[in-house]
């Protein structure tokens, strides 16, 4: 999608469903990226606890913040909502209970431009009970792979 004057770079979108408990925590890592030229899609699919009051209320207070209420049709129904109204060049997307280091979305955007690739994949921790445990290597790749070479993989 050609970038406007007034679209962000980067569209973040998030799809929420029953996640009052973490998305205080998602968003505001969000919010606090270093990179700040994004827009944040806060797509509620229809849940029954606090979430649309909480993606309200950011979309309330921070201009980046576009809250978006639907009936419930599931993640990725979700997603394709948010891609539908996003004006940014790139797309990131974040699950209501993940969160992102500041630099995430900076790091993204650069290996998109330096690399001039489609799609970047980022690697993640998984948090259990409030601990990390050890990792094991998923991938060693860091170069540039082509789309036959990431289907096999």
């Amino acid at each position: 999608m050609p970038r406007t004057a007034t679209a962000p770079k980067v569209s973040i979108i998030v799809p929420v469903y029953n996640a009052e408990r973490h998305l205080e925590r998602c968003v505001d890592s969000i919010l606090s990226q270093e990179f700040q030229d994004v827009e944040l899609i806060l797509v509620d699919d229809g849940s029954t606890d606090g979430s649309p009051a909480l993606c309200d209320a950011y979309a309330g207070r921070d201009s980046r913040v576009r809250a978006i209420h639907r009936e419930n049709g599931g993640v990725s129904v979700a997603r394709n909502a948010g891609i539908d109204v996003a004006r940014g060049e790139y797309l990131q997307f974040l699950d209501a209970d993940d969160w992102i280091t500041t630099d995430a979305t900076k790091l993204l955007v650069r290996a998109m431009e330096e690399n001039r690739v489609d799609m970047v994949i980022a690697d993640f921790f998984r948090v259990v009970g409030g601990l990390c445990p050890p990792r094991r290597a998923t991938s060693t790749r860091s170069a540039p792979i082509t789309r036959e070479e990431y289907a096999d993989h």
